[in-house]
């Protein structure tokens, strides 16, 4: 049977290329990773708005390409043949040159190897002029610091993205605007590349316009108050993986608010929940529930906006996974749905608890006593009901009050009950996080309650563990409320 080879129309196929959807983030980041892939150590961006004209360097101190290689580095699609290392984060050998040029028009790739130099450049305007996939040899663009700091290398790479339009992320900004676009990509590599800088993966340092990017770990491993549910291994031979759920602490396991946000990440809490999926230690989806649930598919609540679970993909399971081009999309295979269902439900049902921690029993922290909640959970024809505990103390206390008293006590609990606007509370948590605020440290009217029950309770010796005990039960453990608690027990004595 006769062939005929059918070349595609060079100027069409680049255009359709720079328009996979690359955000300014994933682009650099793909950047990164070829850096990371060459054995770099320390990785300089500078991303410089040039009176509305931005550029962009990316300079690494890795191993340097030969001519040869060069070459073969800027042809679209590499070569398929060759099998990746264990370590290499490339995915198609498209990486390079797609990221780049869906930023920009002009990219530039100069390498040094063993004190040689070369240089190879795509220009999208001159292939559209020639039709034919030609690459412009040995440009050097001008005004980058970054290639005096590669004189001084034996090896290393730098790619220059220049001539910045429509399709890229950073056409057409303001300076304000820019900059803002490139503290979001500071955020995105300190997320997207944690466990490089600081924790697990080989160690690299990345320098963004001067400053380092400091490491954010979405599961807040260095937090005391941080639950690992356990590491699972799933799935069997070539399709295992390492699953470790992790619950993150409530609120007021925070010192501040500014403690609290930093550990939201990019998008916030709601958005930052559910599956975080790393590829040869590279993060590459950061927070999706996959699709995956039990009845029906889980949705980002905030009832579960504590639960994160990291999953650990081998670079070889990239086609089981489904690991796009862009390095920002997975789907686990079927074989894993319902082992990771399972997962995520105990984490999504652990989340739950810590989310909701006002109602949890608690410690004193002196003695061994447990202080019962003031509200309890039932389960009743598979549907959740809330009751006041009648065993807290100070509930016990006044049910065990005269008969008339008692009565009355037990008829305002059961109206109480029952009319708890609980569909109103959910909408106001789930429109606005802060429509509950804890109440103020030394609120008048709590601090007299709290006097009371004390005194209703008759604690003695223990009165100071009974008050420590009811404080965290309702999330109120400033030193300046217990003080002043006691300090009014003491003027009703």
């Amino acid at each position: 049977m006769d062939t005929i080879e059918i070349a595609p129309a060079a100027s069409a196929l680049l255009g359709s290329l720079r328009g996979l959807g690359y955000s300014p983030e994933t682009a650099l980041a793909d950047l990164v990773d070829n850096s990371i892939s060459a054995q770099a150590r320390f990785i300089q961006l500078s991303i410089d708005w040039n009176d509305g004209a931005p550029r962009i360097g990316v300079l690494d101190d890795g191993l340097g390409m030969s001519p040869t290689e060069l070459e073969a580095a800027m042809r679209f699609g590499g070569d398929a043949s060759l099998e990746r290392a264990s370590d290499d984060l490339g995915r198609f050998g498209l990486g390079l040159k797609t990221a780049s040029l869906s930023q920009c028009r002009r990219l530039t790739v100069i390498s040094r190897r063993s004190g040689e130099t070369s240089s190879l450049s795509w220009d999208v305007d001159e292939v559209i002029a020639t039709g034919r996939w030609t690459a412009r040899v040995g440009l050097l663009p001008q005004g980058f610091d970054h290639l005096k700091d590669m004189d001084l290398q034996v090896s290393g790479t730098l790619v220059v993205l220049e001539h910045m339009d429509e399709i890229g992320g950073l056409h057409g900004l303001d300076k304000e605007r820019f900059f803002a676009k490139v503290k979001d990509i500071r955020d995105h590599f300190a997320m997207v590349f944690h466990r490089f800088l600081y924790l697990d993966a080989r160690r690299i340092r990345i320098r963004l316009n001067g400053r380092n990017v400091e490491g954010w770990d979405p599961m807040l491993r260095s937090h005391p108050a941080t639950q690992m549910l356990g590491a699972d291994r799933i799935g069997s031979g070539a399709q295992a993986v390492m699953v470790t759920p992790f619950v993150l602490p409530h609120r007021d396991r925070f010192a501040n608010e500014a403690e609290f946000q930093a550990a939201a990440g990019p998008g916030g809490w709601a958005e930052r929940q559910g599956f975080y999926i790393y590829r040869a230690k590279r993060l590459v989806m950061a927070g999706s529930w996959l699709g995956l649930g039990s009845l029906r598919e889980w949705t980002k609540e905030e009832s579960s906006r504590l639960a994160r679970i990291a999953v650990d993909l081998p670079q070889s399971m990239d086609a089981a996974w489904r690991i796009d081009v862009r390095k920002a999309r997975a789907r686990p295979p079927a074989a894993l749905r319902n082992r990771l269902v399972t997962i995520g439900s105990a984490c999504r049902d652990r989340a739950r608890e810590v989310f909701a921690w006002r109602g949890s029993p608690v410690r004193t922290g002196r003695t061994s006593r447990d202080v019962s909640p003031v509200w309890s959970e039932e389960h009743v024809s598979g549907k959740r009901r809330y009751r006041i505990n009648r065993e807290h103390p100070v509930i016990q206390a006044l049910l065990d009050g005269d008969g008339d008293t008692a009565r009355l006590a037990r008829a305002a609990f059961s109206l109480v009950e029952r009319s708890v606007p609980i569909e109103r509370i959910w909408l106001d948590v789930s429109e606005n996080t802060e429509a509950l605020p804890p109440t103020e440290p030394l609120d008048p009217a709590t601090v007299e309650d709290l006097a009371t029950a004390l005194r209703a309770l008759g604690a003695g010796t223990g009165i100071e563990d009974t008050l420590d005990g009811l404080l965290r039960g309702m999330r109120l453990t400033a030193p300046e409320m217990r003080a002043a608690v006691l300090r009014r027990l003491g003027e009703l004595a």
